[in-house]
């Protein structure tokens, strides 16, 4: 049973003090307003592949449900290192025997791949200079917190030098300022 869990939660909140910003003391320290987003997500199910077409069948693409899969002789998730050098168990596939038309045994979304977890947030002051004319300064964090959000390990050939590697990552933090004029 392949269970994929999503999480994502979203806020706005308009600081309370001062909304109306009366006077010098109303205009500095009125008009704050903070918003974010959270992420949090299971890993992806992915399916282990042959880099070779058992006996010219045609199921060298491993996107389809009979596609060039190898047999599948234990738990990948099991003792799985979790590591990027190996993510999941690899002695948990053997290629089909050469002599033996068929494809693999391995059902589809074996392997559990690194999960997802990123916090977005933001902090804008709002000041108004007319009754029509606003100023907004915002300052906003993307992966506020910098947590390493790993991709995919390859699973795509058994005998490739990447296999059960995960070989990139996703954004890092990345902060950026903006000034907008509103009127």
């Amino acid at each position: 049973m392949i269970v994929v869990i999503f999480f994502s939660a979203s806020y706005v909140y308009n600081l309370p003090f001062l909304k109306n910003q009366q006077g010098f003391v109303g205009h500095v320290l009125g008009g704050w307003e903070v918003a974010g987003i959270l992420y949090a997500n299971t890993g992806s199910h992915l399916t282990a592949s042959l880099s070779r077409d058992p006996a010219g069948l045609g199921l060298r693409d491993p996107n389809t449900f009979a596609g060039g899969r190898p047999d599948m002789v234990g738990d990948p998730n099991a003792g799985a290192p979790h590591t990027i050098d190996h993510w999941f168990n690899a002695s948990a596939f053997a290629a089909v025997p050469l002599g033996e038309i068929r494809p693999g045994n391995e059902p589809r979304g074996t392997i559990v791949g690194p999960g997802y977890f990123r916090w977005d947030a933001s902090l804008y002051k709002n000041t108004r200079i007319t009754e029509r004319v606003n100023v907004q300064f915002r300052a906003e964090a993307f992966n506020v917190l910098n947590h390493t959000n790993w991709n995919n390990p390859a699973s795509t050939s058994l005998t490739s030098s990447s296999y059960n590697k995960i070989t990139t990552a996703r954004d890092p933090r990345q902060l950026q300022l903006a000034l907008k004029l509103i009127f």
